[in-house]
This record gives C-alpha cells, structure tokens and sequence, in this order.
C-alpha cells in the first residue's frame, strides 16, 4: 500500500447506466512502483468530498488500465449524499482528484492459474469481475490459456446493470464464460440469462466446482454469500471484496446509569474517555472525535482498524478477515463493532 498523496486527472467521463458513470483518470506525478500497482481489480482510494463538503477516503475498483498511468472507475450514484454521489455529480473532464494509495489482494494474477473461477457479484459489485474479465479476454486473445468462468449477477433491475452489453457479447463469442442474472426489483420472463428473485444456495450449483469464488457486493450480499460458498464449496479459494460498511446495530436496553442513547469509550492506550451518541459504528464514534485510527476498508475485509474491545454492551457484525481465535483474544474491526451502551473498553494500539 501506497499512503502518499498524488493526483489524477479526469480525462473523460462515459454514462454507462443512468446510476452509473465510468471516469477515465490519468495519476499525474506518480512514480513507477505506484503506477505498476494501478492493477484492474485492485482499488484506488480517493479523497473526495461528500454531497455537504466533508472530506472522505473512499475506494473504487480499478476496472481497466491503459497504458501506464491512464486507468478507469466506475462509480453508481446512490442518493444517499455521499462521495459516490458528489463524485458522480461533479467530476468531469479536466477535474482534479486527489489519490491516496492502491491496494487489494485480488487482481488478475489471483485467477489465471484455476481451471474453473466463479463469481458471484451484486449491484456495482460487478466492477471486480468485469475487471478480472477483461484481463482474461485479453489473455485469450493472446493464444493463453484462461479459466472457465462463471458469473451470477444479482442486481434491482435490467435497466440498472453496468457493463450488461460487455457481458453477453463475451458470452457469445467465448467459449469459456457463463452469465446467469437475478433481477430482485421487477419480473422478467425467465431465459437462458435472467431469472427474477434473489440467489438461494442451491443456485450456486451453476458455478460449477470452482477452485476459486470471486465475490463483490455490499457486506450484507458478501457475508450472506460466502456462507452460501463455504457451505457447497469447501476447498474453493474465496476472494472477497466490499466496499459498503456493515448495516448499524440495533441498539440495546440502556444501562439506567447511561444517558438514553450514550456511550462511554475508554481508551485504554491513553486513558481517555470520550462519551458519543450510540447507533454509529467504533470506526466512526472515533473519526468524528478526531481520534485517529488505522482504516482503509471500511467493510471488514482488511483488517486495517484492528482494536481490542471488552465491556459494556457491543455487537459485532460479521468481518471477513478476523480468526476465531483473534475474536476469542478479544480482537474486532472497529468499522464492525457497534457500541450500545455502558463504558466500553477500547484498545487502538493491540500487539500484532
């Protein structure tokens, strides 16, 4: 991981649904290794502002690159007032957009050694594989050999999905990649590639026996699909990403001694005590009271805001990187700890 600062450029911007722009940006100063690491499938992290001019990092997949410095993202646009939304709004052609680094363990070089990959994406998740895609095109249009692929897509609407014509176009004329849709928010005629509903685990049986999982979607449609993965496919490599933050918590009963809707964290690191307004995630109680803290992710997938926590009243959402044994030591990922009540007990600085 890359944490300097740079720039990119847009270079030009293309409406690829109504909800969904691809911005072509070209890093301006960036040295060889950070260009080297602008891998499709890898995420850019951007420092951007949201719709009410609070400054945010937030990540994009890297979804095609061409030549050395010029790569592309795409960003939906989800009403909700926030970086994607003020991204999708504002930046055009000519626009400067500040960098921060590159990272993520999946790009190209993750897949191309399976026989069969499956992958499962929701919404604009499909910017992983479509990233992952491309490069396999690429392969094959070089005589090399790829993986049979086969993806189940999950999204509101046809209307909405990124990429849809790229899609079947590959499935026509390739030999080796399979399309199965599942719309959630209207009825389709079911065929060969549309079925309405959402995906149980017996539709999983469509990706075959891969040796490797792609999934990309929100942290609800990952964990809720991993599970799915690991029950039917065991030995499958699961590659995951998400770039949503778990859903809040619902509170609990309030202790009498606690202020309705408070809690006390204490830092055990510095001794501090700080009391916030509970239903926000650790990650953010600590940001807004401008206590710094390792993050990058934001979706329990990297493991960067690694703390200890004890006492009071917390849940935990479902992270992707943590082992049972770290949880039994008492470690969490802030960005998935939810403070309800009581004082609880945080540790920023836990030995590795």
């Amino acid at each position: 991981m890359n944490s300097i600062t740079l720039q990119a450029r847009c270079e030009r911007v293309t409406t690829e649904t109504t909800g969904v722009k691809v911005f072509a940006l070209r890093a301006q100063g960036a040295h060889a290794e950070f260009l080297h690491s602008l891998e499709p499938g890898k995420h850019v992290a951007l420092h951007y502002p949201n719709t009410a001019g609070t400054q945010h990092q937030r990540l994009y997949s890297i979804t095609r690159k061409q030549g050395a410095d010029l790569f592309e993202i795409a960003v939906k646009r989800e009403g909700r007032g926030g970086v994607s939304d003020h991204l999708h709004a504002t930046l055009q052609e000519g626009s400067i957009v500040p960098m921060q680094f590159v990272a993520g363990e999946i790009s190209l070089a993750s897949i191309v050694g399976c026989q069969q990959v499956g992958m499962l994406a929701g919404g604009i998740g499909i910017t992983l594989p479509i990233a992952l895609l491309r490069g396999l095109l690429e392969r094959s249009r070089r005589g090399l050999s790829v993986p049979r692929v086969a993806l189940l897509l999950c999204v509101p609407t046809i209307a909405e999905i990124p990429f849809l014509h790229e899609l079947l176009e590959l499935e026509l004329t390739t030999s080796w990649f399979a399309l199965q849709v599942f719309v959630t928010r209207e009825t389709v005629k079911s065929n060969g590639h549309f079925t309405s509903g959402r995906p149980g685990a017996e539709d999983l049986s469509f990706l075959g026996m891969p040796e490797a999982v792609v999934i990309c979607g929100s942290h609800r449609f990952a964990q809720g699909l991993r599970e799915h993965t690991l029950a039917m496919f065991p030995a499958s490599k699961l590659l995951i990403e998400s770039f949503t933050p778990p859903a809040a918590a619902v509170a609990t009963e309030q202790s009498d001694a606690q202020a309705p809707g408070s809690v006390r964290l204490h830092l055990t690191d510095s001794d501090q005590i700080i009391e916030v307004p509970a239903g926000k995630s650790l990650l953010d109680m600590l940001e807004s009271n401008g206590i710094a803290v390792r993050s990058l992710c934001r979706a329990g997938i990297c493991g960067n805001c690694r703390i200890k926590v004890s006492d009071g009243e917390y849940t935990l959402e479902p992270d992707f990187c943590l082992s049972d044994q770290d949880k039994d030591e008492g470690y969490a990922l802030a960005c998935c700890t939810f403070p309800q009540s009581g004082a609880v007990k945080v540790g920023l600085n836990p030995p590795a």
